[in-house]
């Protein structure tokens, strides 16, 4: 039979650069559902404000996607993506 003895531990601290340590984030998504082409000012301007309500507390747009739902009506759904710090 084989015996391994330790006989010194050696610890290392990696003291990591701030910009390499992970920060905690949030996360959230608003789904806004869209009518087909029908009243798009209407549109852009419900949209616009979802965004400058969000960024005003502290969110940061990250990533949007669209989704048809239903083609022959043309609806269609937003999806947009946050991230809080």
């Amino acid at each position: 039979m084989n015996e391994i003895f330790i006989k010194d531990f050696v610890i290392l601290t990696l003291n990591k650069p701030e910009y390499l340590i992970m920060s905690q984030a949030k996360n959230d998504l608003d789904i806004y559902y869209a009518v087909g082409n029908a009243n798009t000012q209407r549109q852009e301007t419900e949209i616009s404000a979802i965004i400058k309500k969000r960024n005003s507390l502290g969110w940061r747009l990250i990533s949007t996607s669209t989704a048809i739902v239903d083609s022959k009506n043309q609806f269609s759904n937003l999806y947009l993506f946050w991230e809080k710090k």
